[in-house]
């Protein structure tokens, strides 16, 4: 299985990208993203597994991979809490399933720990063969979302992590893989900094691309695959500086004041003695990407 998936993967890296309609699927995720998810499905989905994601936006992922693989239940998880402001997202995800004819498409329409600690309510007797992690991207959430999928897997599962551009994300993966020595980081790929911060030609390749950087983890039983980890910084600054906000008096209220951060951040940081933790390159979406690998095998593949 593990040759298969790396034929598979390495088929979406050297692809033009997307297969589907994307007359009928857009979203934020990057094209050769999508045509991994497909292909790693269509070598590990049967009627034994199915398909799991947490964080389903407008369907592009989900329904991308129903699409390719009919004969196997695709299951999205998501309470459409956040980039849902006009309350319309489940909405058109059900609009865009009948439009494709889409009869093995279920959204679990809850809080993913909620949803991952009774899974089997849902998805019965059958394992989940691929599944794929773009819900929040706190660390705690990005840990649990792998944590809780242990008890669910089937063997030779497969785990695609999306937006692994982000230090933070990248930390919860390694912490993971640390601890639970029979997953193997098998794949990464990373752009200089998030998408959003490029210049157009740049964004336009990430698009076709991974967008925002990804993490594979396979569930490597046979022990085929030698120990690997995403790239991570041994300064713990981020993580205590989350401790230092909850244990502040008003630490909802210290959100609203982020603007107020970007706008003086420079300033104060000059007066500082300290090193900061990170460089402020950006308004949003500093990532601090721009010396991680592209397109990267695990060794035991090259």
């Amino acid at each position: 299985m593990i040759n298969k998936y790396y034929q598979a993967i390495k088929e979406a890296v050297d692809s033009e990208g997307i297969i589907t309609d994307d007359k009928v699927l857009t979203g934020f995720s990057g094209h050769r993203m999508v045509r991994l998810l497909q292909n790693v499905s269509k070598v590990r989905l049967n009627d034994t597994t199915c398909y799991v994601e947490v964080g389903v936006f407008q369907g592009l992922t989900l329904l991308s991979v129903a699409k390719e693989v009919k004969n196997a239940p695709v299951y999205g998880i998501d309470n459409f809490a956040f980039f849902d402001r006009n309350g319309k997202n489940l909405s058109i995800v059900n609009e865009r399933t009948k439009k494709l004819q889409l009869s093995n498409v279920n959204i679990i329409n809850e809080d993913y720990e909620d949803a991952l600690e009774n899974l089997s309510t849902h998805i019965g007797n059958k394992k989940v063969g691929v599944y794929f992690v773009d819900g929040p991207h706190d660390y705690r959430s990005q840990l649990m979302c792998l944590e809780l999928i242990k008890p669910f897997l089937a063997e030779d599962a497969i785990i695609i992590i999306d937006d692994c551009n982000y230090r933070h994300v990248r930390q919860a993966n390694r912490d993971f893989l640390f601890n639970n020595k029979e997953f193997k980081l098998m794949f990464e790929s990373y752009t200089k900094c998030h998408p959003l911060n490029l210049n157009d030609t740049e964004r336009k390749e990430a698009e076709k691309d991974f967008w925002n950087g990804v993490n594979v983890l396979v569930k490597d039983s046979g022990n085929k695959l030698k120990e690997s980890y995403p790239p991570t910084h041994r300064d713990r600054t981020l993580f205590e500086n989350e401790h230092i906000i909850q244990t502040s008096k008003h630490p909802d209220a210290i959100t609203h004041l982020l603007p107020l951060s970007n706008y003086f951040g420079g300033f104060i940081k000059s007066l500082s003695k300290k090193k900061a933790a990170q460089p402020g390159k950006f308004k949003m979406m500093n990532t601090y990407s721009d010396e991680l690998p592209k397109n990267q095998f695990n060794n035991s593949l090259s």
